[in-house]
């Protein structure tokens, strides 16, 4: 769920890190930008055209997610759970708000807010890593992979 994401480098990044990682489909909530504008292709290396990308506005989504028992996870600085101990078990959607604003504060009461761990002098990630920390940690877990 890529809410709100406003620059297309970001966008087209997190539409190639979900590819990669083996995601089912992309969801652009929002104000987000358009996932076929050329800066946005450029960035997802052709991505945006081998995975289902959709569009809705964050309640609905969050509705529909929610109505068939998928566990909502919301990426969060200040989050109360680390990224490794989140319950990453699919069905899970993963979502990622807004580089400055966050995501829509309809994700609140669905979705458990999931932090990534800063070790350095840095206020936050950007939102596209951010995507892949957490899509690959969910693939790790899929594939069986031990915690390291």
């Amino acid at each position: 769920m890529a809410d709100g994401i406003q620059d297309p480098g970001n966008l087209g990044t997190m539409i190639r890190a979900a590819a990669a990682a083996g995601a089912k489909v992309v969801a652009t909530v929002g104000s987000a930008t358009d996932p076929f504008q050329p800066k946005a292709l450029r960035a997802s290396m052709g991505a945006a055209f081998r995975i289902p990308i959709m569009h809705g506005e964050a309640p609905r989504l969050r509705d529909a997610l929610a109505a068939r028992g998928v566990r909502i996870l919301v990426a969060d600085p200040h989050g109360t759970v680390e990224f490794t101990e989140a319950p990453l078990d699919p069905p899970v959607a993963i979502v990622i708000g807004n580089e400055t604003g966050g995501p829509d504060p309809a994700w609140t009461p669905a979705g458990l807010r999931v932090r990534i761990p800063l070790y350095g002098p840095v206020e936050s990630l950007n939102a596209a890593i951010a995507a892949a920390v957490l899509l690959y940690e969910a693939a790790r877990r899929r594939a069986g992979e031990p915690r390291r």
